[in-house]
């Protein structure tokens, strides 16, 4: 250690070899003081904790040694146009040659005579030896990186395993002062390290178990910590006064006529929960949780109807201009009486109900978005569809009585809460949607603080999707699937990982793709490509030219993942299938199979390893999304569910949606555990809570 006493407030430049660079790049990770440095977690660890004399050393095996420099120099390898150093190493037992590659400056540090710690992969090609082993020089006993199991940190500018793992080191004199805020009757009956031990082993574990003891008590910290910040919440919202709807049951079931179809039972139990939320003086927060095709639009739609029939404003906000665009003409013809304003990043516009000679939209007359300032505070606009352009200074309301969030996890925390404060004193109700199906007791711990109504059922004829999963040896027959379609009138999507052609990654681009189907057997249909660098205008008028028809095959990123509805389309080829997700697979297969046509999903992977074999072969075995989001979780963990990971208030910095077992403690000890009996546990929620909610 050092000399210095420190202390967790004290600045991170207050530690040996942290000068104002070194703290720059700190910061850039969110690491100011010494309390931000014990809290900045390995993202994963490396074994290095096999310690050999050189004898016991076995060809292709990792692990660490302690010898004496013996020899050490530098050279030019002209062959290879790099600097060689080349030392040997020597203990009781044996020796063993070393070479580092571009070090230079290792022939001065390592002089002969150093005793070293190098960890590394052993090789026997030329002899024994180690290419760029881990090397430490050894002062003491105890070593930082080698011979132990090593933590391994994410790194920005000039930071670097060593330096990280060092200014730990000192900063751990200050380890004690962290106050344990857990209760101690969680820590006892849990078996929980304290949380001085937790964070020592978390950083320097003893042995792998005690690395686990670590982590699994810092995550359900932060778990616990978030199942109390949703209690907290809930607690504010029922404060809250909120318009009440009143419901009508003749006007709500006359809505409900009006659609061409029947609601499902799912639709009809979700409408009744969302009504009856918006009914209380206080603001509805739910989440409306359905899988592709499920029909959450029409839910919404009727949320909305109730609060504009009692002269209320309702906002509905879309993640992209595509979706926007999308939920602002369906719903525009829900409410032909209505004015339906869309609002975006480049145009604000009203609706225009379609002609009915031809069914195309009517011109649209531009408003200014002054206009459009001015009047949705004076409430004469009273429905408006938007974008992230919503969220720009000076749209305020007069009188917003439901927000409906359309692909939720899209939005930040903040940004929600941002424009419910447009409201004012009265507070919105609000209506999330997500289309990634959460198994129900997965949700009610990510969304503690939301009443969920979940749509597990799909409307009346709806045929189910086939899957195929194919090889290039058999591409030929999608090939011709994709050919009898054209021919029948329907229309093709084929989505691609990149924009952009990429030899490091090995997957085919847009670009690529669209060229090769261009030159090859379906050359002859009109192929047209559609990805996020296009400009907004361009993006706007592809879609329109496939949604008219006049595009065969649409080559396209996952910018089609949502808001684009085509019930003419009845093919997703899928290339480089084994780069996306479950949910996101199962997300781009949603874009067919919108009407009552026959459709198809062709998953063309690259390469296959067993996991992803076993991914695809869900795909063509379950079109129930809730399954598909279960098997992932299974096989890839928590980070594939979104695309966007929103866990709710936080970002946790180890805990994932993996964690469901720990989370359910979490849940059970956050009823059973009263905050005002603890003061360090609610200061503690108290502190998070500002931080999240007003920061």
């Amino acid at each position: 250690m050092f000399d210095t006493m420190v202390q967790l407030s004290d600045l991170v430049t207050t530690l040996p070899g942290i000068g104002e660079v070194v703290a720059r790049d700190l910061k850039k990770m969110g690491v100011e003081t010494i309390n931000d440095l014990l809290f900045y977690f390995p993202f994963r660890y490396d074994d290095l904790s096999k310690v050999c004399l050189i004898s016991e050393l076995a060809p292709g095996e990792v692990a660490t040694i302690q010898g004496r420099v013996s020899t050490i120099k530098s050279r030019r390898s002209p062959r290879k146009r790099m600097m060689l150093t080349e030392g040997v190493v020597e203990d009781e037992t044996g020796r063993i040659k070393v070479i580092w590659f571009n070090q230079p400056y290792l022939a001065k540090s390592l002089k002969p005579g150093t005793v070293v710690s190098l960890s590394g992969q052993v090789d026997d090609k030329y002899g024994l030896a180690m290419a760029n082993p881990i090397y430490e020089i050894v002062s003491g006993s105890e070593t930082k990186h080698t011979g132990r199991i090593v933590p391994i940190y994410s790194l920005t500018g000039s930071l670097t395993q060593k330096r990280i793992r060092a200014a730990i080191h000192y900063a751990l004199e200050a380890v004690n002062q962290i106050e344990d805020w857990l209760p101690e009757q969680v820590v006892e009956e849990e078996q929980f390290s304290d949380i001085a031990t937790a964070i020592m082993q978390i950083h320097y574990p003893d042995d792998w178990p005690r690395c686990e003891q670590a982590i699994d008590r810092n995550k359900f910290d932060e778990l616990f910590l978030h199942q109390l910040m949703f209690a907290r919440s809930r607690a504010d919202v029922v404060k809250r006064p909120a318009y009440s709807i009143e419901r009508d049951k003749k006007a709500e079931t006359a809505f409900a006529s009006s659609f061409p179809f029947e609601l499902t039972k799912a639709q009809k139990r979700s409408v009744d929960e969302i009504l009856s939320g918006m009914s209380e003086e206080h603001p509805m927060n739910r989440l409306l949780e359905g899988d592709v095709g499920s029909g959450k639009s029409a839910v919404a739609a009727a949320a909305i109807k109730a609060c504009l029939r009692l002269g209320h404003q309702a906002a509905y906000l879309a993640p992209t201009e595509i979706l926007a665009r999308q939920q602002w003409q369906e719903l525009g013809v829900l409410f032909p009486d209505q004015e339906v304003v869309l609002l975006t990043r480049n145009v604000a516009e009203p609706f225009r109900v379609p002609a009915s000679s031809d069914g195309r939209l009517k011109p649209s007359a531009t408003l200014q978005k002054s206009e459009v300032k001015k009047a949705l505070r004076s409430g004469e606009i009273q429905f408006v569809v938007a974008t992230h352009a919503l969220l720009q200074e000076g749209y305020e309301f007069d009188k917003l009585g439901l927000l409906v969030i359309d692909e939720q996890h899209r939005f930040g925390v903040r940004q929600r809460q941002e424009l419910m404060s447009r409201a004012g004193k009265i507070a919105p109700h609000l209506l999330s949607m997500s289309a990634t199906p959460i198994p129900r007791s997965l949700a009610l711990s990510i969304y503690g603080d939301l009443d969920i109504s979940i749509l597990d059922e799909l409307p009346v004829g709806r045929k189910p999707i086939k899957t195929h999963l194919v090889s290039d040896k058999n591409m030929s027959s999608a090939i011709n699937l994709i050919e009898r379609e054209i021919e029948s009138k329907h229309q093709v999507y084929a989505v691609c990982p990149l924009i952009d052609p990429s030899d490091k990654l090995g997957a085919k681009s847009v670009t690529e793709f669209s060229d090769e189907l261009r030159s090859g057997p379906l050359g002859k249909y009109r192929i047209e490509i559609l990805h996020g660098k296009l400009k907004s205008a361009d993006k706007s008028e592809v879609i329109k030219r496939f949604v008219a028809g006049q595009i065969d095959i649409l080559v396209s990123t996952t910018v089609v993942e949502v808001g684009v509805n085509v019930p003419n389309a009845t093919v997703m080829f899928i290339e480089g299938a084994e780069r996306f997700g479950l949910a996101q697979l199962h997300q781009l297969r949603g874009r067919v199979g919108r009407a009552d046509i026959e459709s198809y999903c062709v998953l063309h992977p690259n390469s296959v390893s067993d996991i992803s074999r076993e991914r695809l072969v869900a795909m063509t075995e379950s079109n129930d999304g809730f399954a598909l989001a279960e098997k992932d979780l299974e096989l890839r963990g928590s980070g594939n569910l979104f695309g966007t990971a929103q866990s709710g208030f936080i970002d946790f910095k180890l805990a994932t949606l993996a964690d469901v077992d720990l989370m359910k403690k979490a849940r059970d000890w956050a009823g059973k555990i009263n905050v005002e009996d603890y003061p360090d546990l609610e200061d503690k929620v108290e502190q998070q809570y500002e931080q999240v909610h007003f920061e």
